[in-house]
């Protein structure tokens, strides 16, 4: 649109003119033509003003010479004060530098061109708006002046954002991902879409005390990126009071409270006061229902004017908490399934010793019963009168037999525990390691632990049994995974990693930064029934390292001398033609 036209130049009446009539004619052709200039610049204005958008257009340099009054009235910026380069300081401060950038490089390319951003509105809001820009040329191709406008793309751009931010969420919970990261990126989603609203949410656990019938609700911390942490409550884990805050009504009633203005509120004294003090005037807190119904949590939305949620808002934050349910519903059904997987593992243990107790109590009661049986009666041959040495001495013979009886049976025992019978076959380390990392992945997301694996390209296979080699892999992700059990000073790191040595063996190498073991210790951590773990039975290294020397290898444990935590390393030897020649071989050893 071109920029207010100069007023037309206006005609003088002939010096020779003497008529009275002809001079007034002439006066009023010349009022005529300035007005007509007048009109249609009034009707042009008015025309561009009507304009759904805002219009303007810029000297060949950039410089702004008009902006329509729609503009104005958007802005709260006067028309005066915006020409020229002052209609900057209308926008984001985040996308002013860049926009800067692009509106340069137009003018010096001379082509039409569009870009997005925000521009605050008169209380102080910011909307995304389409900023177009194009150019007009004489005949002989020079730039004019540029004329431009700018398109409200609010509502497309938050589609945009919601639709991109529920993609991410839900690969972030298909992936596995730790519920607190999940509620933060929610959180950070949904401030996004409520301009200068704070999001927090808080997770809800239902208990059932003794003798009451009704659940209880407590509130647990969930994810409050940017809500200050005295107006979020559960830190305490104490039972749910609605008397506290709207957050804990909201878990106690299982029902969204909406607070428009908290300064015309009289419930929740303390926490509203806080609120206040922060600038914040508003509370939208909305339960998340999990699948049968009950409350898994509570989605909070803070706000620095007062204000009530349209029914775009409400649908988007039920929206919201349909994803924050996913989310906690996932961690919990995890959690709960891998506490069954404990309990099972725990009842299998429990199980397999009782069966073995049950096995050598009963096949070693026979010969203990033999040889009592046996020495009474030798003791009776002896006590006789004349002592029936011979009849003595074979009762001794039995004896012994029933003793031999009784080793025999613990050294099967053993033999069974060990497991003496092994099949050799072609073993890819990295593989074998991936395949045990898959499995442990949830325990090691539950314990906080980062995973660093760093498998080495072209690995040698290495000859053994498959089954044995990932045991040993598995205790030592799981001893490492323990060891950092009780670091909460720093981030929990754990490394796997394999490598071919100049002695043509295989290594894995697994690394922690936990508290590491005295190097004074380091043989006593593979002996038997040794433990640094309270609820440990020293065996899992012991085991570990018999297995690792039955493939000829060796296996053992050091200090991490660039940091803290320990390291335990295998190794075991590079598979050769001879090796492949006989894969798939089951061989027995001898006790």
């Amino acid at each position: 649109m071109p920029r207010r036209h100069p007023r037309m130049m206006v005609r003088r009446s002939s010096p020779g003119a003497s008529s009275t009539i002809g001079d007034s004619e002439n006066t009023t052709g010349m009022h005529n033509e300035i007005e007509r200039p007048r009109a249609t610049e009034d009707s042009l204005r008015s025309l561009i003003d009507a304009v759904p958008g805002f219009v303007w257009s810029a000297a060949p340099d950039g410089y702004v010479t008009f902006l329509n009054q729609r503009w104005a009235d958007y802005t709260g910026v006067q028309l005066c004060d915006a020409q020229g380069f002052g209609w900057t300081q209308s926008l984001h401060p985040d996308d002013a530098p860049e926009l800067a950038v692009y509106w340069g490089q137009l003018l010096q390319s001379g082509e039409a061109g569009e870009y997005e951003a925000r521009l605050r509105r008169f209380d102080g809001t910011y909307r995304w708006f389409l900023i177009r820009a194009v150019p007009q040329r004489d005949e002989s191709g020079a730039i004019l002046c540029w004329y431009g406008e700018n398109t409200d793309i609010e509502d497309r751009k938050r589609a945009e954002m919601l639709l991109a931010g529920e993609k991410r969420l839900l690969s972030m919970i298909a992936g596995g991902s730790a519920l607190t990261p999940i509620l933060e990126a929610l959180c950070e989603l949904v401030e996004a879409s409520f301009n200068g609203g704070l999001c927090s949410i808080v997770l809800v656990d239902l208990k059932h005390p003794y003798p009451a019938s009704e659940p209880v609700p407590r509130i647990q911390p969930g994810a409050a990126p940017h809500v200050p942490l005295d107006l979020v409550p559960g830190a305490d884990g104490r039972p749910a009071d609605a008397v506290l805050c709207p957050v804990a009504m909201a878990a106690v009633t299982n029902e969204q409270v909406i607070v428009g203005d908290l300064n015309h509120e009289t419930r929740w004294n303390g926490w509203r006061t806080r609120a206040l003090s922060h600038g914040l005037q508003a509370n939208w807190s909305t339960p998340v229902t999990s699948t049968n119904g009950t409350v898994s949590g509570i989605l909070s939305i803070l706000h620095r004017e007062p204000q009530t949620p349209s029914t775009a808002q409400r649908n988007l934050i039920a929206q919201c908490t349909h994803l924050a349910s996913i989310a906690i519903d996932r961690a919990r059904n995890e959690a709960a399934l891998g506490k069954i997987r404990s309990e099972l593992t725990h009842l299998a243990r429990v199980a397999s010793l009782g069966a073995l107790t049950a096995s050598i109590a009963h096949e070693v009661n026979q010969p203990l019963a033999g040889i009592i049986t046996n020495a009474s009666t030798c003791l009776r041959m002896l006590g006789a009168d004349p002592p029936n040495v011979a009849g003595a001495l074979e009762t001794a013979r039995r004896t012994i037999r029933d003793g031999n009886r009784a080793s025999d049976v613990i050294n099967r025992l053993r033999a069974l525990f060990s497991k003496k019978s092994i099949t050799l076959e072609s073993v890819d380390i990295n593989e074998a390691a991936r395949e045990v990392i898959a499995m442990l992945l949830g325990e090691l997301q539950r314990n906080g632990v980062m995973l660093h694996p760093e498998f080495a390209d072209n690995l040698p296979q290495v000859m053994g049994d498959r089954v044995q080699l990932q045991q040993v892999i598995l205790n030592l992700i799981l001893n490492a995974t323990e060891a950092m059990n009780t670091i909460s000073s720093r981030s929990r790191h754990l490394q796997v990693s394999t490598h071919a040595d100049d002695n043509d063996r295989v290594c894995l190498t697994v690394r922690d930064n936990g508290n590491g073991f005295d190097p004074q210790d380091v043989q006593r951590l593979f002996t038997a029934f040794y433990t640094t773990k309270s609820s440990g039975m020293g065996i899992g290294l012991s085991v570990s390292r018999s297995i690792i020397e039955r493939h000829e290898g060796s296996l053992w444990a050091t200090v991490n001398e660039d940091g803290p935590g320990a390291s335990f390393r295998f190794a075991l030897p590079r598979i050769t033609q001879s090796d492949n020649a006989g894969e798939s071989v089951t061989t027995q050893e001898t006790p």
